[in-house]
């Protein structure tokens, strides 16, 4: 960083400190209902976390400054502008005021992502407990991920992962400069945040705090079991719906489509990038099978999407290498190892009333484990365990 783009950081971070401390102190005098909310949730919405959130934790409000382009969804508080320079600017501005309101009415705060109200922070954190807050810092991936403790932890197992491909073409990735940045950002969740949730070894990270797994969750309303879909297999659907294809393993997937086309299979390949999320649902609501990720332990957001809407699905999430997720039985999915993917995919065509006994098998795993109250459950649990009210 450039000694005037410091100059220019530190003075809008003592503008931002000078804007929070006012208006929470303004507040605090003409605000006259305290702590009437339970949960502020925010503030940058990873695969719609903080909606979801939103909706099954009691008293909450959502705050979202970096909305998801593929979710279409309205929050609590969020920019009038969403991208640009100018949003930038209004971000910086409104960012500690809503802070400083909010940290009058609410009594725990649930950062999703690093990104907070402020420029730093670890300044709004260190407020929010100088003030007698409770925090929740929840980590999603790339935010808290350590690329050199991973690439260690899979050359262990002796697994390729995404970073080896990845880190090859971002040098930038396995730079000390971003191993400083999550190391940065581990040291203060274990500063400050009261629970940590994250995923202890698809996100290894330089965290000490205890870790509790992600509570994915999926919208009981968007539940679609369908065994009509079944009736007919003579034309297989196929969807992969990448969000980055090299991290997800779509070369794999390709190469396996081309070899078995080749070999006179005959079905339905879909294939959706960078489009939106109802669009992707609206295509698994007809989908047969679905290949979601292949170097990843967890399913992630939309390999949850595919099971609830009655899928197959092929993916290398690894209850045995992520012990801390929800565990299924051997048929909440068809675990698929990047070397897998032909084989695999291969065995639910030649079988294909396996296809629908993986779809049941995914769709009660996503149903007994991942819907509002049963997770809203597990969370309050934990949140008792630690102290929250």
């Amino acid at each position: 960083m450039s000694t005037i783009k410091r100059y220019f950081v530190a003075l809008a971070s003592f503008t931002q400190r000078i804007l929070l401390l006012v208006t929470y102190y303004l507040c605090r005098v003409f605000v006259t209902k305290k702590n009437t909310l339970d949960w502020v949730l925010g503030v940058e919405d990873i695969a719609s976390m903080i909606y979801l959130l939103g909706k099954a934790l009691p008293n909450a409000k959502t705050v979202c400054f970096n909305n998801n382009r593929f979710y279409q969804y309205k929050y609590d508080y969020e920019l009038p502008i969403k991208t640009g320079f100018l949003a930038r600017v209004i971000k910086a501005v409104y960012g500690p005021i809503l802070l400083g309101y909010l940290a009058n009415k609410s009594k725990n705060f649930w950062y999703i992502w690093t990104t907070g109200f402020l420029i730093e922070r670890q300044v709004e954190m260190a407020f929010l407990k100088s003030i007698d807050k409770k925090i929740v810092c929840h980590f999603g991936g790339d935010d808290i991920r350590s690329p050199r403790l991973m690439k260690a932890f899979c050359a262990e197992k002796g697994l390729d992962t995404f970073i080896d491909y990845f880190g090859a073409g971002h040098p930038f990735y396995l730079s000390d400069s971003y191993e400083a940045e999550k190391m940065k950002a581990a040291e203060i969740a274990d500063t400050y945040a009261d629970v940590v949730f994250s995923a202890e070894f698809e996100q290894i990270s330089h965290l000490k705090s205890k870790q509790y797994y992600n509570p994915f969750l999926y919208d009981p309303a968007k539940f679609n079991f369908n065994p009509e879909k079944f009736t007919d297999l003579s034309r297989i659907k196929i969807v992969h719906a990448p969000s980055n294809p090299l991290v997800k393993g779509t070369p794999l997937v390709r190469a396996a489509i081309k070899k078995l086309q080749m070999e006179g299979y005959q079905f339905d390949y879909v294939e959706l990038i960078n489009v939106s999320n109802a669009q992707v649902l609206e295509h698994l609501r007809s989908a047969h099978i679905v290949m979601n990720q292949f170097y990843q332990l967890i399913p992630s957001v939309f390999g949850i999407e595919a099971m609830a809407n009655h899928c197959a699905v092929l993916q290398s999430a690894s209850m045995h290498l992520e012990p801390n997720q929800p565990q299924g039985d051997e048929y909440s999915w068809l675990e698929t190892s990047y070397w897998q993917v032909y084989d695999n995919l291969k065995f639910l065509l030649d079988n294909p009333a396996e296809i629908e006994r993986y779809a049941n098998g995914g769709y009660e795993y996503v149903a007994n484990n991942l819907a509002f109250d049963i997770v809203a459950k597990r969370v309050k649990r934990v949140l008792n365990e630690n102290g929250f009210e």
